[in-house]
């Protein structure tokens, strides 16, 4: 295979060190599970088994890691493995929308949360460094851009109106105060 090009070294470094963790964190798990069942036997024993299904669960899992990973960074039509780049990026806004939501709070008053909604295109070219091919893949996203918060204060409520003094001359009905006097 030719030399790699900066981009495509990272790639297979970054492939390389995830299938080495998943190899590790597996091969740990599955390992201490076998150390930890196989208590009848001495511990020299118990270890070497725990040690050995460790590195052969670590092994296969690196493999099949490795193998998975690079299969997305393989051209299709010439099978060159890390020969794909990205040579081209395009980004386009589809809408725009202004968007905004309103929670009530405790003390009555309302946090109001505003932001513009984007929905943004992405157009990105693949080509392989070994053959040419090249393959466009297009996708969307959504972007919440300029996010604010505020507080609305409670409403403020009004004073009750004082209720108006009865005129003069004008006689205000007793009917159901009680007087004073009781019947027996």
């Amino acid at each position: 295979m030719s030399q790699l090009s900066p981009e495509q070294a990272a790639l297979k470094a970054s492939i390389t060190k995830s299938a080495a963790i998943w190899a590790v964190i597996i091969g740990l798990i599955i390992g201490g599970i076998t150390y930890a069942l196989n208590d009848e036997f001495a511990q020299p024993v118990r270890s070497l088994i725990g040690g050995g299904v460790f590195v052969l669960v670590a092994a296969l899992i690196f493999i099949w890691r490795k193998k998975a990973n690079s299969a997305a960074a393989t051209c299709a039509k010439c099978n060159a493995t890390f020969s794909i780049t990205r040579s081209e990026r395009v980004e386009k806004t589809l809408s725009s929308e202004a968007k905004e939501t309103r929670d009530a709070q405790p003390d009555y008053s309302t946090k109001v949360t505003t932001w513009l909604e984007e929905v943004i295109e992405t157009t990105d070219t693949y080509t392989c460094a070994k053959c040419g091919d090249s393959e466009v893949k297009v996708s969307q996203r959504t972007v919440k851009k300029d996010e604010k918060e505020e507080i609305e204060p409670a409403p403020v409520k009004e004073k009750p109106k004082a209720k108006p003094a009865p005129e003069a001359g004008v006689k205000t009905s007793t009917k159901g105060k009680p007087t004073g006097s009781t019947k027996k």
